[in-house]
């Protein structure tokens, strides 16, 4: 897999498929193997978009500097666009979810010539009470989000895990979450490209998603019906949503 140095850490990242560009940015202790391959996303776009997805600093295969200072939304951001500009990708739409929608809305409202629409899932425009770091919220027996079966699951567990390194997470949590917002409101208002914003509706992040999506002028609410943040992604109805959102004409206003 390609590996760039651009933004000053070294970034492991995946390109996958053909077609028109997306890139995809995955949350808070996951990678882009855990957030975009295990759960489909990879297999459902691949046919249609070039998928450039990254693993961000402090994150499955790449660097994983030790100390705090390296991490924020602006650092993550520069990963993105480090990668982007390897690949020679002036411009594409970008789909994070969780963390990965806070570094969204920076690419968005901070890079607005280089993103032309986004779709945010599972985080909203401020952090729910009682959140804590990891999410463990139980999905709904009617959720469409399909479930492992035993054995998968222990592959995806030791794989999840073997990329993983705790001091740097802490690290991360630390410094991309030290300011106890998802997004500098002065960014909302430069936010203008057509958005998608998600959520399950059993996800601590449901209310701020939808507060997101009424805060931004180009936005539309996507409810996941009986999902919490963890199975969401897994949904088909939310993958098929943001496919046929990347498909469509764009729309400024």
């Amino acid at each position: 897999m390609p590996e760039t140095r651009r933004s000053g850490v070294r970034i492991h990242y995946r390109v996958e498929g053909r077609g028109d560009p997306v890139v995809l940015v995955h949350g808070y202790t996951a990678s882009g193997w855990s957030n975009w391959v295990a759960p489909g996303w990879v297999e459902r776009l691949a046919g249609e978009h070039t998928l450039i997805i990254p693993d961000l600093r402090g994150h499955g295969r790449s660097e994983k500097p030790p100390e705090t200072g390296a991490y924020s939304r602006a650092a993550l951001a520069a990963d993105v666009l480090a990668v982007m500009d390897e690949e020679g990708i002036e411009r594409a739409p970008v789909v994070g979810y969780s963390m990965g929608g806070m570094v969204a809305l920076e690419l968005l409202g901070r890079h607005r010539a280089r993103f032309e629409r986004g779709v945010i899932g599972g985080m909203g425009s401020y952090f729910p009470r009682a959140a804590g770091r990891f999410a463990f919220e139980r999905r709904h027996p009617r959720s469409l989000a399909p479930a492992r079966r035993p054995l998968d699951h222990l592959a995806y567990l030791a794989r999840y895990w073997s990329e993983m390194d705790l001091v740097a997470l802490n690290r991360v949590f630390r410094g991309v979450f030290r300011d106890g917002v998802p997004v500098d409101p002065a960014v909302l208002p430069a936010i203008r490209q057509p958005v998608l914003v998600a959520a399950g509706t059993r996800d601590v992040f449901f209310e701020p998603a939808a507060a997101l999506a009424r805060q931004l002028p180009n936005a539309r609410f996507l409810p996941v019906p009986h999902d919490a943040h963890i199975s969401a992604i897994r949904n088909p109805r939310f993958i098929e949503a943001a496919a046929a959102f990347l498909r469509a004409p764009v729309a400024m206003r």
